[in-house]
C-alpha cells in the first residue's frame, strides 16, 4: 500500500553521502509512517477487542485498600482496642436512640392528658 513510495535514482549515478542523507531519512521516515498507517487499523481493533473483554476494577478497590492498609500497619492490640471503641461508640448510640424515643413518648402522652 505505498502511497508515497517513489523509486528515486540520481542522474549522475553517484552514490556519495553528501546528497542521499536527507532523501534515505524522509524515505525511512515515510517508511515508518505507512507502515504505522498500515497497521493502525488492527491496532485499533485489538485495543477495542482488549477494552470489550477486560474487566473493570470493582467498585470497592479503593475502600479494600485502604482497609487492608490500615490492618497492615496496626498492631493486633491496636486492632482490639479499635473494635472496642466502635463497639462501645454503637451502644452509646443505641441508648441515645432510645433515650430520644422514650423522651418523645413521654412529651406526646404528656401533651395528650393536657388536652
Amino acid at each position: 500500500m505505498g502511497f508515497f513510495r517513489k523509486n528515486r535514482t540520481t542522474g549522475s549515478g553517484k552514490t556519495g553521502s553528501g546528497g542521499n542523507d536527507p532523501e534515505k531519512s524522509i524515505q525511512s521516515a515515510i517508511r515508518n509512517l505507512e507502515s504505522y498507517i498500515e497497521s493502525a487499523p488492527e491496532e485499533i481493533r485489538r485495543r477495542m477487542e482488549e477494552e470489550r473483554t477486560t474487566m473493570p476494577p470493582p467498585d470497592d478497590l479503593v475502600d479494600r485498600r485502604r482497609e487492608h492498609q490500615f490492618f497492615t500497619q496496626l498492631t493486633r492490640g491496636e486492632i482490639k482496642n479499635e473494635h472496642r471503641h466502635q463497639t462501645r461508640s454503637a451502644l452509646l448510640f443505641v441508648l441515645l436512640a432510645a433515650a430520644i424515643g422514650t423522651l418523645s413518648l413521654w412529651i406526646y402522652h404528656f401533651l395528650q392528658g393536657l388536652q
